[in-house]
This record gives C-alpha cells, structure tokens and sequence, in this order.
C-alpha cells in the first residue's frame, strides 16, 4: 500500500478503523454497500491502482460477508433453494472476472463501477 501523504499518520490510522467499521456495518446492513466504501476508502487514501483497490476490497468484504451471512442464517433470513440456484453460476461469474480485471483498461473498469454504483442508487429510491 502506497500512502498519498496527504494524511498525517494518526489521521489515517483513524481513517483506516473507521471506513472499515462503516463498510461492515452496511454490508451487514444492506448485504451489500460495503464493498463500495472500502473502494472509496482506498482511492483516498492510498495511490493503489484501481484494479489493485478492487481486488483488496473483495478480499477485505469476503469475511465481512461470510460473519454476516452465517447470522442471517443463523436468524432465519436465508432462502436456501434459492441461494443454491444463484451460487454455480455466481461463482463461474466471479472466476470470468477476475480473469478478465486485467485484461480491461482501469478507466473502463471505473467507468464500469460508476455506471453500476449510480444505476443501483437510482434503482433502490424509485423502487
């Protein structure tokens, strides 16, 4: 992790608990969103390439996401039969790409997660 200076290092250490504490909160929230928040996170405060920000930010949500699974579960909240449709092809989803993250220009890859971070936006108020 490159540090962009721009942030005494109390200040980013205090950055670096707090945006990791809101994003597992949404994410255990909303099942989603946190992810977006650690993207954000690193675009500010390191100088990682997008790609390398994506990637540490999936690594970073799968715990956040199992804890938060295994209580959904554990409290009833999980349609099984249904989670059992969407995995097999989820999972081949996730392995195309992480195939092709590097095969795709950074600026399309940020065009591409803007595209979606706004359309899910608009999409959850008028919903």
């Amino acid at each position: 992790m490159k540090n962009k200076k721009k942030f005494g290092k109390y200040t980013m250490f205090a950055l670096f608990c707090l945006f990791p504490f809101v994003a597992g909160g949404v994410n255990g929230l909303l099942g989603t969103g946190g992810g977006i928040i650690f993207v954000y996170m690193l675009s500010l405060l390191t100088d990682n390439d997008s790609k390398d920000n994506f990637a540490t930010t999936l690594c970073a949500t799968l715990p956040i996401s199992a804890v938060s699974a295994v209580i959904y579960f554990k409290n009833s909240k999980v349609d099984t039969a249904l989670v059992s449709r969407l995995a097999i092809p989820a999972l081949i989803g996730g392995m195309a790409g992480a195939f092709l993250v590097d095969k795709i220009n950074k600026k399309w890859l940020n065009v591409i997660f803007a595209v979606l971070v706004i359309y899910s936006g608009i999409c959850m108020i008028f919903k």
